[in-house]
């Protein structure tokens, strides 16, 4: 298939699309086009507008564009694709397909253009590609108010054209040696805004280093900069800001237990690492996350800061033949190679029903 051309459209290259990318070259000629994601109206038209004649002027070179996300530039890479008889896949990773009114927090928190917009993008998908099941379809009750996950939930039948590609992990990149597990407690997340510090569960973990006072807390990723004086650290809570993945991976190694308690998400990466590195995963009720955790005595169904406590409690207690478990699930249901096999094999299908 190395015949087939394809254009990677990302809004920030992150390591998951480095990975896609990775992943892609491998058997097709591709090419990476970043679409910068400015909220400056006239930035925002400059960058859509160049991208249109990019397309304009390459149309030839490309069979298939794939779009990391839906969101304007997916809209824009549709229309396109229609109009040029090109291919479009659409990646589906959490924000795209979720609304959270509590904090307005993904694409249809609002009924605006922008939701009709992505709406018709994804009507327009030749194939959406969701890393969890939940972003097809699912529920979200771990925090009150009229919250909605799937794209069904939005554009109901689209389910038709949606498949289930998780991403993928490389264990050997992810793997610890024989350090001694530390009783800490771990979360990785971005926290560049107020409403991130809520949506990755910052506040709540705030909340347990009050309730824990013997119990050591890390956040990574913290932008000190902006988040306010609630966010401080203190004695056995320690916030650091992003850092390259060989230092995470010494968090990973050296901490017993990993938190993820968001809002919402889609199948999170750190997640994956933090068990890939033998952590006693637990995590809020949403999304991937339940589904990787697998136990649900580990899982937090409402945010509730006395029941994550007690989670926590039982989390740090529990024997590390736990943690070498999890290792081994994450090592076989979400390696790289599976993910290689998906892509393979759903644009394979996509290009075939085409000939037929």
């Amino acid at each position: 298939m190395k015949s087939i051309k394809i254009l990677l459209l990302h809004k920030g290259y992150s390591s998951f699309v480095r990975a896609d990318y990775e992943i892609l070259k491998k058997h097709f000629s591709v090419d990476l086009y970043f679409l910068n994601p400015s909220k400056k109206i006239h930035l925002f038209l400059y960058y859509h507008l160049r991208f249109f004649f990019y397309i304009l002027f390459h149309v030839r070179k490309y069979d298939l564009i794939i779009t990391w996300f839906g969101d304007y530039h997916a809209f824009n890479a549709g229309l396109l694709s229609k109009l040029f008889f090109i291919k479009h896949f659409i990646i589906v990773g959490g924000n795209d397909a979720v609304s959270i009114p509590e904090i307005n927090y993904g694409v249809y928190a609002r009924k605006d253009l922008r939701s009709k917009l992505i709406s018709i993008s994804y009507k327009l998908a030749d194939a959406i590609l969701c890393v969890d099941k939940s972003l097809i379809k699912g529920s979200n009750h771990y925090v009150d108010g009229e919250n909605k996950v799937g794209l069904e939930n939005f554009i109901p039948g689209i389910s038709r054209k949606c498949f289930v590609v998780p991403t993928g992990y490389n264990s050997e990149k992810w793997s610890c040696n024989d350090e001694k597990k530390i009783n800490q407690v771990l979360t990785v997340g971005v926290v560049d805004s107020e409403r991130r510090a809520v949506l990755k569960g910052l506040d709540l973990i705030v909340r347990l280093a009050d309730k824990l006072p013997d119990v050591n807390f890390i956040f990574i990723g913290i932008d000190k900069n902006i988040v306010s004086d609630n966010y401080k650290e203190k004695k056995n809570l320690i916030l650091l800001d992003k850092m390259a993945q060989e230092d995470l991976k010494k968090y990973y190694c050296s901490s017993k237990v990993y938190a993820q308690f968001s809002l919402t998400e889609g199948l999170p990466n750190t997640l994956c690492e933090a068990m890939l590195c033998k952590c006693i995963a637990v995590g809020s009720n949403v999304n991937g996350i339940p589904t990787v955790i697998r136990d649900p005595e580990f899982i937090l169904n409402k945010k509730d800061v006395n029941k994550a406590k007690n989670i926590i409690l039982k989390a740090l207690k529990t024997d590390d033949t736990v943690g070498i478990k999890n290792r081994d699930y994450i090592k076989n249901n979400y390696a790289e190679e599976m993910r290689e096999k998906s892509f393979l094999q759903i644009i394979d299908t996509i290009f075939n029903k085409t000939k037929h």
